[in-house]
């Protein structure tokens, strides 16, 4: 998971101990900057102070907040009237969560809810076509599958992947052949699907979605959506339900392994 953060220092510092090693951190000094790594980065969570709400920037965090609908947003504050005022501002632009600084933010309790926040459905319905397959796998490899789908800019390569499994590629591939699925399939496949959630961000652009998704050619990530579904970065905004596309990936993904031979290439 990739962590946006906008917090005075005291909290900054408190929100790394709850984090620990477990999730990447990427701290910011005020919302223009807050902005500007959510237009590069694919983030799962902002945290931010809305004390903060207003720096030398002159860019609100509310407007952020508007901008990038589809980053979940937690509160962690300081309990004063002010920062109050602003929580009830930010809750009209998507706010649901906020955490008071040495009332309710004991580590694993604010870790907890951290890592739920990020709600990605499309991610989860996709989770459930591979439900068949999945089960015959071990643990860890659900697991890294599951992190790949959920956070698919963190999980670069297979070399990754596999490291997220604790195993070499070359036992991951061994582990997934017999199921039906394929290391470089899954990864474009969780990619796409991150796609169609980043598209919906009002005036994103392709260029900025292929950056966040680890793509240097943004064509290469329009060629591939096209190969699995036919469809224009366009289309995912105008013509597709968020379930139409979860079938439309899933049949391809079993279609493509199907060609290359892999055994039981669909679930049962």
């Amino acid at each position: 998971m990739h962590v946006a953060a906008l917090l005075p220092r005291n909290l900054l510092a408190h929100l790394r101990i709850v984090l620990g090693g477990q999730h990447a951190l990427s701290a910011v000094g005020n919302a223009a900057e807050l902005h500007t790594l959510l237009r590069s980065s694919d983030i799962d969570v902002m945290i931010v102070d809305p004390a903060m709400h207003v720096g030398s920037s002159g860019v609100a965090l509310d407007e952020v907040m508007a901008t990038h609908p589809q980053v979940p947003a937690i509160a962690y504050t300081t309990l004063t009237p002010a920062a109050m005022r602003q929580v009830v501002q930010l809750a009209h632009v998507g706010l649901q969560h906020v955490v008071l600084n040495r009332f309710d933010d004991e580590p694993s309790r604010f870790l907890d809810l951290i890592e739920r926040a990020p709600a990605y459905p499309i991610a989860e319905a996709m989770l459930r076509e591979l439900a068949t397959p999945l089960r015959a796998l071990p643990v860890m490899v659900i697991r890294a599958i599951e992190q790949l789908f959920r956070s698919p800019a963190r999980v670069k390569n297979a070399q990754e992947l596999a490291s997220l499994a604790g195993m070499i590629p070359r036992t991951l591939h061994r582990h997934l052949m017999p199921v039906g699925l394929q290391t470089r399939q899954l990864l474009i496949c969780a990619r796409l699907l991150r796609t169609y959630t980043l598209v919906q961000e009002p005036s994103v652009r392709v260029k900025e979605v292929a950056l966040k998704l680890g793509y240097a050619d943004p064509d290469h990530l329009t060629e591939q959506l096209r190969e699995w579904t036919g469809c224009s970065p366009r289309d995912l905004r105008s013509s597709l339900t968020p379930d139409r596309f979860v079938r439309m990936l899933a049949s391809h993904l079993w279609r493509a392994n199907a060609e290359h031979g892999v055994k039981n290439a669909k679930p049962a």
